[in-house]
């Protein structure tokens, strides 16, 4: 089986693990101002212009239901290739890089299995870690992408 190269990260202590495939670049979050857009959804941070191009932000605090991510000197922008655009996530902090093998990530249990969950591909477990796998073309719900597409 292949191996999956991931972009570990950490959020309200715990660690989180995307394909490095899908991440278009890693932001300090200090270089740019994120601007709040008005009627968005609580999950949708705001924008940032990125290279010339308006990029959304948005807050996996919220969208994980544990709280709203606040920036600190550590926090990044997460720059994600999400469907056929660029959004971002705030991130308390990139910690690592990882290479794992695809049989030893255990899928999602099955009480789990529901909608508020489907962006959770599986959890790996690398010595006393615990790397929760996410799937980055669904932790955007339809809806906040269409928010996104709309300016609503």
């Amino acid at each position: 089986m292949a191996n999956l190269q991931l972009v570990v990260f950490d959020l309200n202590g715990e660690e989180y693990g995307i394909d490095a495939l899908a991440v278009n670049g890693i932001l300090r979050h200090q270089k740019f101002s994120i601007h709040r857009v008005p009627g968005m959804p609580d999950v949708i941070e705001g924008m940032i212009d990125l290279r010339g191009k308006i990029n959304y932000i948005f807050n996996l605090g919220v969208k994980f239901g544990c709280g709203k991510t606040t920036l600190s000197e550590e926090s990044k922008l997460i720059m994600l290739n999400v469907r056929d655009s660029i959004a971002g996530c705030i991130v308390d902090e990139v910690t690592d890089i990882v290479s794992v093998d695809e049989r030893d990530i255990q899928t999602t249990p099955v009480f789990l299995d529901n909608v508020k969950t489907k962006y959770i591909k599986g959890i790996v477990k690398i010595d006393d870690r615990m790397i929760i796998i996410l799937i980055p073309e669904l932790i955007l719900s339809t809806e906040e992408y269409e928010a996104i597409l709309s300016g609503k």
